[in-house]
């Protein structure tokens, strides 16, 4: 009742925007859901108009608002109209937005949450049914789709596993696990009863780990009613069923990842005191080194985080200095000098430059004429001009690489990469709308808030039958009912990963407005992720890269609600999980 002198005005703001979100940004909704937004927008924009926003606010949202509305109108890049009108609308969606971001923030901000008391009992019953629901839930999918999910990737592993030629391309642990688990029933003729144990025991350890979020959620004072959301949230969908059956190692690394933010929050919240004791210090270098293993962009991030924890927490520089550094050190020998003396280093770096090639060969494939010939001699030892442009694909690096005029060999060397920046650099004042275009269209499943995959059952049934693995519908031998398959396939759904990704970056910015900085260390591995991808996106959308924000939303928005309150939570309780 206080803002009903607001009311007009942030009408006509709802009302601009949705115009404009139907009209340039292309985004139709029924009518139900299209009230609904425009209800909560009108709320949100209410609460925005009350009152001008301070320096902190302006810069945090206004910042956020020309980011999303630029994503959002990402078509408008694709289709090279980057000219006035382009630049009207953004600037005009962005300053219809802020009100609504800024309101969303300060309603966030005060919202009421307070901590609840825990629950009784030992921590490991409550974790243990709260798995057990999740793999109950998750059973249907493992009868109809199990073993395991096969992709190229997983005929990759599962070649080394057995065959031998190790490769850091797949992480070696990963590739060795399989061939612990899966190599005495591939030698003996039982490769498929070998799949389902270890389809099994993947889905249990993802199953677990989100299990131990909530856990992690309600010992922090987090009510009955996040449990709630929670399992909804992770049966109600089959994504996390599906991607946790994958024989690859990204559920693994995410699932790894995830504890590792919910790590740095407890760290971040304590001003990093819990690193004087040894049981934290010795739970943060096993995560640290179960990153830094599974996936190759896991030492970075550790890196990262590290130097961020010296710099930011003086408790736990001592535990930095003697543990992180000399760990990160060693890690980095092995798998560089160490792997290289073995033979086991990885020739294909194209995915981590697929931005500079994908941007010199969107530019191959329209324009030749603007490689001068010092430029195209620049590049003639890793892929004539000619060639790049002719296997140039605007989704993804893969048909570059694989080009039989691609030199691997030569790529791995530094001089290579140097070659490839000269030609980048040379070509980039004249050729920047169609760079952009180029990183737009690779990167477009990260960045567009609208971009939806549909189902995220995958992979792709190509690889279906490598090694003798099939996937086998056990309801239809079992019951004869054919229905059951198909329907958790469609069901295998979830909201767009950048909009999800927008709305973790939203959690952050609502703990800088609330000044609490230092828990933003809980989002930063997150981000991390997202900037790598944004920076060398290995392919196009895949869902498996950003598993670590599904995994972890509800705890993200728990986080950036609950802040660094602590009333009423046994801390005894809190550090034991």
């Amino acid at each position: 009742m206080r803002n009903r002198r607001h009311l007009p005005a942030a009408a006509l703001i709802s009302v601009l925007f949705c115009a404009l979100l139907v009209y340039f940004a292309c985004q139709v909704w029924g009518p139900v859901r299209m009230g609904v937004f425009f209800i909560l927008f009108l709320l949100c924009t209410l609460q925005g108009l009350n009152g001008r926003p301070d320096r902190r606010e302006s810069i945090l949202c206004g910042g956020f608002c020309l980011v999303f509305c630029f994503c959002l109108q990402i078509q408008g890049v694709l289709a090279a109209s980057l000219g006035l009108a382009f630049l009207f609308f953004w600037l005009l969606m962005a300053a219809l937005l802020f009100p609504a971001v800024l309101g969303l923030c300060r309603f966030a901000i005060r919202c009421p949450l307070r901590p609840l008391s825990a629950p009784e009992g030992p921590v490991w019953r409550t974790w243990l049914l709260y798995t057990g629901v999740i793999l109950v839930l998750w059973m249907p999918v493992f009868l109809c789709w199990g073993p395991v999910r096969l992709d190229v990737d997983s005929v990759q592993l599962l070649k080394q596993a057995f065959e031998g030629g190790l490769n850091d391309a797949h992480p070696i642990s990963y590739t060795l696990l399989l061939r612990f688990i899966l190599g005495p029933f591939y030698k003996l003729g039982m490769i498929e009863v070998g799949a389902y144990l270890f389809g099994f025991m993947q889905m249990t350890v993802i199953a677990g780990v989100l299990a131990y979020t909530l856990v992690w959620i309600r010992r922090r004072g987090g009510g009955l009613l996040w449990t709630v959301m929670g399992l909804s949230l992770f049966c109600g969908t089959t994504m996390y069923a599906f991607q946790s059956l994958v024989m690859w190692k990204d559920p693994l690394f995410n699932a790894v990842l995830a504890l590792y933010c919910l790590f740095l929050y407890d760290t971040a919240r304590c001003h990093g005191e819990n690193l004087r004791r040894r049981g934290p210090a010795v739970r943060l270098a096993v995560l640290t080194l179960l990153l830094c293993f599974l996936r190759g962009n896991g030492w970075p991030i550790a890196a990262v985080v590290s130097l961020v924890l010296f710099a930011a927490f003086k408790p736990a520089r001592h535990r930095v200095l003697t543990v992180l550094l000399p760990m990160l050190i060693a890690i980095k020998l092995i798998t560089d000098p160490v792997y290289s003396a073995l033979g086991l280093q990885s020739r294909l770096t194209a995915e981590a430059w697929a931005i500079p090639l994908q941007q010199l060969g969107a530019v191959a494939a329209s324009e030749p004429e603007a490689f001068t010939e010092h430029n195209a001699l620049s590049i003639e030892n890793i892929i004539p001009v000619s060639a790049l442009g002719q296997a140039y694909s605007p989704v993804t690096v893969d048909p570059i690489k694989a080009s039989p005029d691609f030199n691997i060999g030569y790529f791995g060397s530094w001089q290579a990469k140097l070659d490839l920046l000269q030609s980048w650099l040379r070509l980039l004042p004249s050729q920047w709308r169609i760079y952009l275009r180029a990183w737009a269209a690779e990167v477009m499943g990260y960045i567009n808030p609208r971009f939806d995959g549909g189902s995220y059952s995958f992979p792709y049934e190509d690889s279906n039958g490598a090694y003798g693995i099939t996937s086998k519908d056990l309801v239809l031998w079992l019951t004869g009912w054919n229905g059951l398959r198909d329907e958790l396939e469609a069901r295998a759904t979830f909201p767009p990963p950048a909009l999800v990704i927008f709305g973790v970056i939203l959690c952050g910015i609502i703990l800088a407005l609330r000044r609490q900085t230092r828990l933003l260390l809980a989002y930063l591995p997150m981000y991390l992720v997202w900037v790598g991808l944004l920076l060398g996106a290995p392919s196009y959308i895949q869902l498996r890269y950003v598993l670590v924000f599904a995994f972890l939303l509800p705890a993200a928005v728990f986080m950036a609600l609950a802040g660094d309150a602590k009333e009423g939570i046994d801390e005894a309780a809190v550090s034991s999980v």
